[in-house]
């Protein structure tokens, strides 16, 4: 069928001085086409996805977990850290490889009901993280006999955005509270959390923390990021463009800091950016290095002296435990994930959240004070690195807790 659509848009794309009819016949030959272009890309998607639930059906892993739409962030990380260090075969829905052909848009849409046929038989755990489909699909297998266990990370709150929650973060809500609570294993990354799910929505949960891969943390590399970015000895803010992480904050403690170097390392921290959706200014001596891979982002925390954390709100922030890792002073908000994260002050510095000069003080104050984290690395390794972590998850896939 493509080379008659091709002969025919030639042949009128040739024609010189084309009159009413034959412009109406280009368009309708170009409709034509796009939409057969369109058809061949969803049933060639389509073949794709049905490939990998074949390969599913005939070669069940032990665990399955989604949904693996995000490719940066906590969540990201958190899948990515059970799959390579459980003792279990686990693999992720969808898989990496899916993701490099197939858009969110198509899993979400024409794929979704393909996904919510397919039963997880012989599959021995299903897990679920935040996304509302792939939670409907545990919900909808739950007696198959796979065991479905669930992560609460962290509910949208008012401070996720700035008028109002948008009605994806609502769809998310509603989905963790309504049909998550249903999973036969609940689990949360905190404990301020577990108190809150249990006390506002009445859902138990067995607390598991979020981890870190202490080894990544131990092989970073400080004078890597000085050789990219000739900083070292600076104030460092690592995290996105978005409002929960109220990045405007650390611009305004390096307008009061004048005296100190500062670096934001970050998807879509730009100073237009910064100027026009914050109505901030970037100072001079604030350094903005844009987009880093978590790689990166070990190397700027083992180069830099101090890392603020300036978020509204957490549910245990891993960039914090990250910093802890490598030992280095961390200045975080009062909100319950960031203090839970330092211990309630001893292993970090507690500011109080919208208040600059306490912030700008306790960050001076970190920066004389190499004492606060001694045994800041000693609380990560034993409580939070992910070998530690996930043998925990294991036994709950398995059913022996």
């Amino acid at each position: 069928m493509k080379k008659p659509f091709q002969t025919v848009a030639r042949r009128v794309r040739q024609l010189k001085n084309p009159g009413p009819v034959v412009k109406a016949v280009r368009y309708h030959v170009g409709q034509a086409w796009s939409e057969w272009k369109r058809a061949t890309a969803r049933k060639k998607k389509h073949r794709i996805f049905c490939a990998w639930l074949s390969h599913l059906r005939s070669s069940p892993p032990d665990v399955l977990i989604g949904a693996n739409y995000a490719n940066q962030g906590g969540v990201c990380h958190h899948i990515r850290a059970i799959r390579r260090f459980s003792a279990l075969r686990v693999e992720l829905a969808p898989s990496d490889k899916l993701l490099g052909s197939l858009a969110l848009k198509d899993l979400q849409n024409e794929l979704k009901q393909p996904f919510m046929d397919f039963a997880p038989t012989g599959i021995r755990a299903i897990h679920s993280h935040v996304f509302p489909s792939f939670i409907e699909w545990c919900r909808k297998h739950q007696d198959s006999g796979a065991r479905w266990v669930h992560t609460y990370h962290l509910l949208y709150f008012p401070e996720h955005a700035k008028d109002g929650l948008l009605p994806w973060q609502k769809k998310v809500n509603e989905s963790l509270v309504n049909d998550a609570r249903h999973a036969d294993v609940r689990i949360s990354v905190s404990r301020w959390q577990q108190r809150y799910l249990q006390e506002n929505h009445g859902i138990e949960t067995i607390y598991i923390p979020n981890g870190v891969d202490a080894a990544l943390c131990e092989r970073a590399d400080g004078q890597r990021f000085v050789r990219r970015t000739g900083m070292s000895g600076f104030i460092l803010y690592a995290g996105r463009n978005d409002p929960v992480k109220n990045p405007a904050d650390f611009v305004r403690l390096a307008q009061r800091l004048p005296n100190q170097e500062f670096v934001m390392v970050g998807p879509g921290l730009t100073r237009e950016v910064l100027g026009t959706e914050w109505s901030v200014d970037v100072p001079a001596n604030l350094y903005l290095y844009g987009p880093a891979t978590h790689t990166e982002t070990q190397d700027a925390i083992a180069a830099c002296s101090a890392l603020v954390v300036t978020s509204k709100r957490e549910g245990l922030p891993t960039l914090v435990l990250e910093a802890m890792a490598q030992s280095k002073p961390v200045v975080v908000p009062d909100e319950p994930g960031c203090m839970e994260a330092v211990g309630h002050g001893e292993f970090g510095s507690i500011y109080r959240q919208d208040d600059l000069n306490d912030l700008a003080e306790k960050t001076l104050t970190v920066l004389a004070d190499t004492q606060r984290n001694q045994g800041a690395r000693q609380r990560v390794l034993s409580e939070y690195d992910w070998r530690v972590v996930i043998p925990q998850l294991d036994a709950i896939y398995q059913g022996q807790t």
